[in-house]
């Protein structure tokens, strides 16, 4: 959970001008979403329009179930929210 946390402050602290513009952030995902050699392919990892590795923390099981359980709270708390 403290490398969720950590993430968190990364993408909410980090100073303007330190990440990519949005073209160059998104391009990899369409490239992932356009590219006929990919089609019918997933459970891959691409940074930069690059097929890679994911790091040995992105391939922890603990982690895993960690992130997606912090995905389900988020998202039912999201979900109450706009309900009432």
């Amino acid at each position: 959970v403290l490398l969720l946390n950590q993430t968190q402050l990364f993408w909410f602290q980090t100073p303007p001008g330190q990440t990519l513009p949005s073209a160059s952030g998104a391009a990899t995902t369409v490239y992932c979403a356009t590219a006929a050699e990919l089609e019918g392919l997933g459970g891959m990892y691409f940074n930069n329009c690059c097929r890679c590795l994911p790091s040995q923390e992105a391939q922890g099981e603990a982690t895993a179930a960690a992130l997606w359980e912090l995905s389900e709270r988020l998202i039912q708390e999201r979900i109450g929210r706009q309900s009432k």
